[in-house]
This record gives structure tokens, sequence and C-alpha cells, in this order.
């Protein structure tokens, strides 16, 4: 009779492991965001993407999953600010 609760605990357990992992893996998630300048528009988006993935430990390697970034720019006199922003989940 043992046996066969452990074994019933055990196809529940493995039943439950994806939904379990993937609300674990929803409070791993924040909102990241890195600002870049440039003289032009293509290169402060590019500096601030940069950063991101530098402020988040995923220059070299990326590990962590990356929503599709959020790019807003603005033009002064001196060049072109970004601020880049994504939802970054550690895995």
């Amino acid at each position: 009779m043992k046996l066969n609760q452990f074994a019933t605990f055990v196809v529940a357990a493995g039943l439950l492991a994806p939904f379990s992992v993937s609300a674990s893996a929803k409070h791993n998630c924040k909102k990241v965001s890195a600002e870049g300048w440039g003289l032009t528009k293509q290169l402060a988006k590019s500096q601030a993407h940069t950063l991101l993935l530098a402020s988040t430990g995923n220059i070299l390697t990326q590990t962590d999953k990356f929503s599709k970034p959020k790019n807003s720019c603005s033009f002064s006199i001196l060049g072109w600010t970004c601020k880049t922003t994504a939802k970054v989940c550690k895995h």
C-alpha cells in the first residue's frame, strides 16, 4: 500500500512540476531600463541596448530571457538620447 501511495505522489508531482516552474519563473522577472546617448538615433539605441545587457549581466552570454525592448528617443542640440526598457526574466 505504501508503494502505491508513493507512486501516486510521484505521478502527481510530475504533472504539477511544469505549473510550479512557470509560476516561479514569473516571480523572477523585473522591468529594467537603460539610457544611451549618440550623435545619431541608431547609435543612441545601440548604446542603450548594450547598457541594458551589461546592467543585467548578459553582455557576453545572454542567459536571461528578454521581452521585446521598447525605445523612447529624443533629440537635443547635443545629439540623441534613447531610453530602452525591457522585461528580464532570470533562469
